[in-house]
């Protein structure tokens, strides 16, 4: 039977509010597989943009007609609502299970809703449309833009700003990026974005376009990667992707350790929850800790912030009779050890 996972929230961000409209439709990926690779890295099936996550954190794995979750040696742990797995020890999952990975809750239905298309596709989607609306959320720049980075008209830029909007590119003054190569056609190229992808099109130039070293085909969609460059007679193009690139290096970092808060948040309507009864444990499971409270912010300490001294404590009478006997044991000693050696 298919078993669907879904992106629900990180760690503690809609314990104590209701869904957001985003959280009611979580994204999700259907699998009908025999193992799914839940983890950070570009080759998982569950692809999740956050530090805490680990490259290859947990899988779900088939048994039978049931599924089992097992971690992977992550970082910072997996847990099936407040039980934390042991590494490697298998957990059975049960339809409306909340998972922790990381800071990263996602909730695991098993039903007969039919496999995603394209799941390759799908997560590297979800990756990068979480990884933008972070970044939307910070204020930064998630548009992706075209520049000229060889040619007449070096430093040119088209920022693909619309969703949906047909750009044209070409040797004609109304286009949106002109180009002033006399190769290049009045209408040479059509660059449109739907939602994380760039595709263009060869308008049926007289010098067709190269897409890295390939003709483009006339008049169909290609879809145009960041790492590709596009040629247009002597000019050339690059598409700058900054979510891409953000996400690339997310991947790409350490994991971040945390204190782990196994409060699941709240289910998506209409999902069935399993009961609040106690469940029988696993074996090799065992009870998470209790949630940690906030930690204080950390500071470096340096020889400038470092807090003064305290002061010593003052000499008692009973100091100085000690030290007095100390000194008279010493001078003794010595006196002695003369004597022993006198010729």
């Amino acid at each position: 039977m298919p078993v669907s996972i879904f992106i629900r929230a990180a760690s503690g961000a809609e314990a104590t509010s209701p869904p957001s409209k985003e959280a009611e439709n979580p994204p999700g990926l259907t699998f009908d597989g025999s193992r799914i690779v839940i983890g950070r890295g570009p080759g998982c099936d569950v692809r999740l943009p956050e530090v805490s996550v680990s490259h290859r954190h947990a899988s779900i794995r088939a048994q039978g007609a049931d599924y089992v979750l097992v971690d992977e040696g992550s970082t910072n742990g997996t847990a099936v609502g407040g039980v934390r797995l042991s590494t490697n020890a298998p957990r059975a999952l049960r339809t409306g299970d909340l998972v922790r990975v990381g800071r990263v809750w996602l909730e695991v239905r098993i039903d007969q809703k039919p496999p995603t298309r394209d799941l390759a596709g799908a997560t590297r989607d979800i990756a990068l449309a979480l990884v933008a609306n972070a970044m939307d959320a910070m204020g930064d720049d998630i548009v992706p833009k075209v520049r000229v980075v060889e040619g007449r008209d070096l430093g040119a830029v088209l920022a693909l700003a619309e969703e949906g909007r047909v750009y044209v590119a070409g040797r004609g003054a109304d286009t949106d990026l002109p180009i002033e190569d006399a190769e290049a056609s009045r209408e040479h190229l059509q660059i449109v974005r739907r939602g994380n992808a760039v595709l263009v099109r060869d308008l049926g130039s007289k010098n067709p376009s190269l897409l890295g070293e390939a003709p483009m085909p006339e008049n169909r969609d290609v879809v145009w990667r960041g790492q590709t460059v596009l040629r247009v007679g002597r000019t050339v193009l690059a598409l700058e992707e900054p979510v891409a690139v953000a996400l690339a290096e997310l991947e790409r970092a350490e994991d971040e350790p945390f204190v782990a808060n196994d409060t699941p948040p709240p289910s998506a309507p209409g999902s069935k929850r399993p009961s609040t009864a106690p469940r029988a444990p696993d074996s090799a499971a065992k009870p998470a800790p209790a949630p940690a409270p906030p930690a204080a912010p950390v500071a470096v300490v340096t020889a400038a912030s470092a807090p003064a001294r305290v002061s010593r404590r003052r000499w008692t009478s009973t100091d100085f009779a000690v030290l007095i006997a100390a000194l008279a044991v010493i001078a003794m000693s010595a006196a002695g050890l003369y004597w022993l050696l006198k010729p």
